[in-house]
């Protein structure tokens, strides 16, 4: 289902007006946009309007407008069946969570996105991990590692529970989000169980490294993870040993 013209203008309006920098413009035109579409009952432009204006509030800090605006989002793409619009609701309450240091919260909303994108669309696949991964450099930044140990998990069951849905034709989208999720669970652990006896904390750092030079291969270095998890085996968790 798509917004109506008019709906569908403001929304495009918006869209260029956040493109040149001009937030608190873009703002009022998704609000604009969205009391059109709540007059008209136009469920769809409603839904988008409030998804963008939740996205934009995110982005900005304002998390208690951002979370009301995008759960009406998330009520609108519900009753219109409008998968891909739960996607990105599903990643902006992941932000949100990771605003609020509720890392586990925001581990379960983003494997709920990937959950989804692998049913729905290998676009929304990589366009949600695009996310993730700077989620997880974020929390490495905070020296948060041990966040990626519900994050890695979290994504590991969203994959294994798309599986039982229907996924792209190749699968291969699937065995990436897989691979992604493999990489941040060893470092996870690395950081929440720092008594490791070498031999463990090897095993993990080379199951971690594997799998990120595995991404890298897969992507052409879309994310550069095999230099986060090398950056973050040195500088958070204090491991220099050589991996063959």
């Amino acid at each position: 289902m798509l917004p109506s013209a008019g709906v569908a203008r403001k929304l495009d309006e918006g869209a260029a007006l956040l493109a040149q920098g001009e937030e608190s413009s873009a703002a009022l035109t998704f609000a604009a946009a969205a009391q059109e579409a709540a007059t008209s009952n136009d469920i769809a432009g409603y839904g988008r309007a409030m998804a963008q204006l939740a996205s934009l509030e995110e982005s900005r800090g304002e998390s208690e407008a951002a979370s009301d605006h995008n759960r009406k989002a998330q009520e609108a793409f519900l009753e219109i069946g409008d998968g891909a619009g739960l996607v990105q609701t599903f990643r902006v309450d992941g932000f949100l969570n990771v605003r609020r240091g509720e890392t586990t919260a925001a581990a379960h909303c983003f494997a709920k996105a990937l959950s989804l994108s692998l049913q729905l669309d290998e676009r929304l696949v990589l366009s949600t991990l695009d996310q993730v991964v700077p989620t997880a450099r974020y929390l490495v930044e905070l020296d948060q590692v041990g966040g990626l140990l519900p994050l890695g998990a979290a994504l590991a069951q969203g994959v294994e529970s798309a599986a039982r849905g229907r996924l792209p034709a190749s699968g291969d989208f699937a065995e990436l989000a897989a691979t992604v999720a493999g990489v941040f669970t060893p470092l996870g652990v690395m950081a929440e169980e720092p008594d490791l006896e070498p031999p463990g904390r090897r095993r993990l750092a080379a199951r971690a490294t594997h799998q990120a030079w595995l991404v890298d291969a897969m992507t052409k270095r879309r994310w550069g993870l095999a230099a986060l998890v090398k950056e973050t085996l040195h500088t958070r968790l204090r491991f220099h040993e050589e991996l063959d």
